[in-house]
């Protein structure tokens, strides 16, 4: 069996907040009471940061709306820590959670020391928003009462995820341009090529509350007919692409590591 704990992994762990949201810190805060981890909040962003580029007609013409103020900013925010990972001298890997999120800490604690770099797993979901397609990859996976997951679909939020500075190399690399919320872009495997990989049961759930980047972000507005079928091509070449993904094997990434991960079961 593959000896998954190092003493020598540094895990950080950001908590995504706007500066603002004094409630959600100190409900968020109190969940923490006691537990040995190295977290902090990060300052949300409110809308595009200076090095990436954003064309509200290119959102509208791809996703038949713009993207709102909240999805820029969130996206940005996430974005920011990616860049801080990768330049990183002191961790190797971080855990990214949004303020609305209760965590099953004695989990995380199991699992900070685990060297996913050296499991060839480079994102992993400990939540998703959707019950999108999905594959086995692992089972069990890390102890005998969860397992790893491929989802093939699109499972979306952004709640709490682990990352690694690979993934977060893979993932900064084809994220400059915003062309979709945040949580889409990293749903798609076959933009940046890091698979999608989600710990099932979820140790973690979102509390019931409003958004804080709103609800807009689900209505269409109306658009020039010449509009709509300038969209039409990348929007089918992104569905078979989806499709590609949940009814192929996703290539020899996910073989190799499907492969690999036999040694590492309970």
């Amino acid at each position: 069996m593959m000896n998954l704990i190092d003493s020598e992994v540094k895990t950080k762990i950001w908590v995504i907040s706007l500066t603002k949201a004094t409630e959600r810190r100190a409900a968020f805060k109190a969940t923490l009471e006691g537990a040995p981890l190295d977290w902090d909040f990060y300052d949300a962003h409110t809308g595009v940061s200076p090095d990436l580029t954003y064309s509200e007609k290119t959102s509208t013409r791809l996703n038949g709306r713009p993207m709102q103020r909240g999805e820029l900013g969130c996206y940005s925010s996430h974005h920011q820590l990616w860049k801080w990972l990768i330049d990183s001298q002191d961790y190797d890997q971080m855990l990214v959670i949004e303020d609305d999120v209760h965590m099953d800490w004695n989990y995380v604690l199991d699992i900070k020391g685990t060297d996913f770099a050296k499991l060839g797993i480079e994102y992993l979901r400990l939540f998703a928003k959707m019950p999108a397609a999905w594959r086995f990859m692992a089972s069990p996976f890390l102890d005998k009462y969860r397992h790893l997951v491929q989802f093939t679909g699109y499972p979306l939020g952004t709640q709490v995820y682990l990352l690694t500075k690979s993934g977060a190399r893979k993932f900064a690399a084809k994220a400059k341009n915003l062309e979709a919320p945040i949580d889409v872009y990293m749903d798609r495997t076959w933009e940046h090529g890091v698979l999608n990989l989600a710990i099932f049961p979820f140790p973690a759930f979102e509390r019931h509350q409003a958004s804080s980047i709103g609800e807009e972000r689900f209505t269409q507005i109306s658009r020039p007919l010449h509009e709509k079928i300038l969209g039409v091509p990348p929007r089918v070449r992104r569905r078979l692409q989806s499709l590609w993904l949940q009814w192929g094997f996703s290539g020899l990434q996910a073989r190799r590591l499907k492969k690999s991960l036999k040694a590492s079961r309970p």
